[in-house]
């Protein structure tokens, strides 16, 4: 197995052969996790338009902007995560036999890998955690949801059936890939919440945390993220998955349940991993002039969405609105980040404002940070109104439909919880039994989330920030906010 070199990179030995190559598969040259063996199925899921459409995601969404070498794109991101499930699972089937998983099974976990992603909308995260919120209040909408849909239209678009049943793999298998990908159902046939129900394989729950981990969110998904974003961000990373893939094991816990554990003296690494987490989202995801850069694109595929003339061909030819494409997957795979373009070169009168917006961001005027504090106990969204009318009565250059508050939570990817408490180990001395860690190890390594508030400003002022004890004290936050520009007035838009 190759080591990793400290950026996420992968070195190549000239003895890395744990995967036998089959003459069938074909090999990928990958940046970060070298010579990769791809199945002749997973091939024929590569080689569709809607797979192929992923090559126009970007990975890291408006933090291109921020980032010159963020341009990596979902594409290699769900090859990479391919490669990974199926490593993990394969190293299950042959270090523990008992566990008797067939080579279907392996498939399956390939699959979920390469297809987790395909409902991604418009700058990724961008879409379904922004703009749809926006425009659909109250909507529970997700991208995991739409990469079943899609990976159902993509199988009958393409008559891929033929193929899956040449490859065994049955109703039931595709059952068992689309809850890889999104999880179990919650919900029974009234809609009601209920327990997880597993229909694809309820006998080895320990499969579905290989591609989204919901136990604990240790997944492949993460391992692949984490190494090439900050290979092409180059921030360092100091988690090493190419050794966590060498100590885990399938043990049962005290309820008789399967789950899959670390080895013990592996702990520090899986806080690397978590930590590794939290810098990328505070230092790269989050990063002030990626949440403006944004703030921006939301603004103008709203006033796109309001234009009657700017929509997406769907089933029958029916045209649909930026918010309704979501439903229809023919219309929704003609959605990608070129949407940028063609904004900017549309010429309806309805969509000058939103080819302002985009020629503010080519030309670098952005939205500029005012202020930034720590979001204090207790602050609903009714409070979160309050702080921008605070903010607005400051200047009366300053006005309320101007700013945008962006709430940025920082977490080890279990809001609140600390997801290492909901993982077991094992030791050299006892690999069979499932054990949790001591409450003075857990102590040593607290992992605790933040909460912080970025107001955004559609006005060029200066930034500058704030603190949790400014808010109702309008004259320190005015001092802060406008003590190194007081005596020029702000520029005008």
């Amino acid at each position: 197995m190759a080591e990793s070199d400290g950026t996420g990179k992968r070195k190549r030995n000239e003895d890395d052969t744990d995967t036998e190559l089959k003459l069938d598969d074909k090999v990928f040259n990958d940046p970060i996790h070298g010579h990769i063996e791809i199945h002749p199925l997973c091939m024929k899921i590569i080689d569709t338009p809607e797979f192929q459409r992923l090559r126009y995601l970007k990975q890291l969404g408006a933090c291109y902007y921020v980032f010159p070498g963020a341009s990596h794109n979902r594409f290699e991101h769900c090859i990479g995560v391919c490669h990974l499930a199926g490593e993990m699972v394969s190293r299950l089937q042959k270090q523990q036999p008992e566990l008797e998983i067939t080579d279907v099974e392996v498939l399956c976990v390939k699959i979920a890998g390469l297809c987790h992603d395909l409902g991604h909308g418009p700058f990724s995260h961008l879409y379904d955690n922004k703009f749809i919120p926006l425009v659909v209040p109250g909507s529970d909408w997700t991208h995991e949801e739409a990469s079943i849909q899609m990976f159902e239209h993509l199988i009958e678009e393409n008559n891929l059936e033929k193929d899956f049943q040449q490859c065994e793999l049955k109703k039931v298998d595709i059952e068992f890939i689309k809850e890889l990908i999104a999880g179990p159902s919650d919900k029974d046939d009234t809609d009601k919440y209920v327990k997880p129900i597993y229909k694809g394989r309820p006998n080895k729950k320990y499969l579905y945390e290989i591609v989204a981990n919901k136990r604990n969110s240790v997944d492949v998904d993460k391992w692949d993220y984490f190494a090439r974003d900050c290979y092409m961000l180059g921030i360092k990373n100091n988690f090493d998955h190419n050794r966590f893939l060498r100590f885990f094991r399938v043990i049962k816990d005290i309820h008789g349940e399967q789950q899959i554990c670390l080895r013990d003296k592996e702990v520090e690494n899986l806080y690397d991993m978590f930590y590794t987490r939290k810098t990328l989202h505070s230092r790269a995801y989050q990063h002030a002039v990626t949440q403006a850069v944004e703030s921006m694109i939301v603004d103008a595929m709203v006033i796109a969405d309001k234009c009657k003339t700017f929509t997406f061909l769907g089933k029958n030819n029916k045209a649909l609105r930026l918010r309704e494409c979501k439903d229809d997957m023919v219309a929704y795979k003609k959605l990608d980040d070129t949407i940028f373009q063609r904004i900017m070169w549309s010429t309806e009168p309805e969509l000058q404002g939103a080819r302002d917006l985009i020629d503010r961001i080519q030309k670098r005027q952005l939205y500029r940070c005012v202020g930034s504090m720590h979001r204090p106990e207790g602050l609903d969204k009714e409070g979160d109104k309050k702080v921008l009318e605070e903010i607005a009565q400051l200047d009366d250059e300053l006005k309320k439909e101007f700013l945008t508050l962006s709430c940025v939570h920082y977490d080890y990817g279990m809001k609140k919880e600390n997801p290492v408490d909901r993982t077991r180990f094992y030791s050299k001395s006892n690999p069979n039994e499932c054990k949790n860690l001591c409450k003075e190890e857990t102590e040593r390594w607290a992992l605790t989330p933040a909460k912080t508030h970025d107001i955004m400003s559609s006005s060029p002022l200066d930034s500058a920030a704030t603190t949790s004890h400014d808010i109702g004290d309008n004259k320190r936050i005015k001092k802060k906010l406008f003590s190194q520009d007081s005596n020029k007035k702000p520029r005008r838009e």
